[in-house]
């Protein structure tokens, strides 16, 4: 793949997203597909929810344009059909608020059909010394593993640039590793996707045109996401590059996976389900440190760049366990700083209260 097609496939994806955007936002008002204010969320005003439907068109646009033949798609057409149909899921639940359960039985499915089509995490790279695993337990981990990240992908998707910015991230460093093994139809969708995002932030952090993701577009990405990280760890395999490619995908992945469990796990320990929305995400933690929102966005990028750095930095010089280990302890850390500065406000809030009464 050539330098000039390199820069062209996202600024194609860009101009697309700037093109149609406009047009997708008269469409969602008119047809209500908007977002609405409530005690969970703090924007103004009806926020139209088509942020994820125009990077699909802009991306697989962009794809189609890039590829040298039809034959070249097809290496990269189940990822697209299945993002593609949990689009139109995420479409439907913004519409119309699906139920949680629904949501996951068609996750499930989709990570069924991927497995089906050869996305399969086959080994555990050593990760506590356990390498090549059973068929069925690859079955039953790859099913979980990719149901896992789009859901913990999509918890991310909750200040202004903040899903789009960590997107931004991971496929840029993707594609660091698509073009170290040779994947270059991923290369493709990665830098497509990149151009996509670009143009959505430009109305995502607009106050007069703004537009949200929506879970359309937090399931879309989420799962593209970690296809493409068991495509090209598939790819790596066996190859000088395996150690620094398991490295970025365990880096990029760690802090949506992280958090997600903590937040799965807080909701369990106090009796409620793990999918009943509330505001204890990472995300909100960060804003109860009295920052504004995109100071927020760019705190958690930098935290998750660190968290990335930490990995490839340990990854390419020991095993992934210690990998492993680190970003969790590190994670650990994080999480208990902000959650301390959590409850010091709820203490002092109760305090005001109680001094007023």
């Amino acid at each position: 793949m050539s330098l000039l097609t390199i820069l062209l496939i996202p600024v194609i994806s860009l101009i697309i997203v700037l093109a149609i955007m406009p047009l997708l936002r008269i469409i969602a008002l008119k047809v209500h597909l908007v977002d609405k204010p409530n005690a969970r969320k703090a924007h103004k005003g009806q926020v139209p929810l088509i942020g994820g439907l125009a990077i699909f068109f802009a991306t697989f646009a962009s794809v189609l344009v890039a590829a040298p033949s039809w034959q070249s798609i097809h290496t990269i057409s189940f990822m697209l059909i299945a993002a593609g149909i949990l689009l139109l899921i995420g479409v439907i639940d913004d519409k119309a608020d699906l139920r949680a359960s629904l949501k996951l039985t068609i996750q499930i499915a989709l990570a069924y059909f991927a497995f089906i089509n050869g996305f399969r995490i086959e080994t555990f790279y050593g990760i506590f010394g356990i390498y090549e695993i059973p068929i069925f337990a690859q079955y039953v981990i790859t099913v979980f593993v990719i149901t896992g990240v789009v859901n913990a992908f999509n918890l991310m998707d909750g200040i202004d640039g903040l899903a789009a910015g960590l997107a931004f991230i991971a496929f840029a460093l993707f594609g660091w590793m698509a073009f170290l093994t040779g994947q270059y139809m991923l290369l493709s969708l990665f830098l497509s996707l990149i151009g996509a995002l670009i143009g959505f932030m430009r109305f995502n952090f607009s106050t007069k045109v703004k537009v949200f993701m929506g879970d359309a577009g937090s399931l879309f990405i989420g799962l593209i996401m970690v296809l493409s990280a068991i495509s090209l760890l598939q790819a790596a395999q066996g190859t000088s590059d395996i150690q620094l490619v398991l490295s970025v995908v365990v880096g990029v992945l760690a802090l949506p996976v992280f958090d997600s469990l903590r937040v799965y796990r807080r909701r369990a320990k106090n009796g409620y389900s793990p999918f009943r929305a509330d505001r204890t995400h990472f995300h909100h933690l960060v804003l109860q440190l009295g920052i504004k929102q995109r100071s927020a966005t760019l705190l958690i990028i930098t935290i998750s760049g660190l968290l990335i750095a930490l990995s490839i930095a340990i990854g390419t010089i020991t095993s992934l366990t210690l990998v492993i280990i680190s970003l969790i302890l590190a994670f650990i850390g994080i999480s208990w700083m902000l959650s301390l500065n959590s409850r010091v406000l709820y203490w002092k809030e109760k305090v005001l209260k109680m001094e007023k009464s």
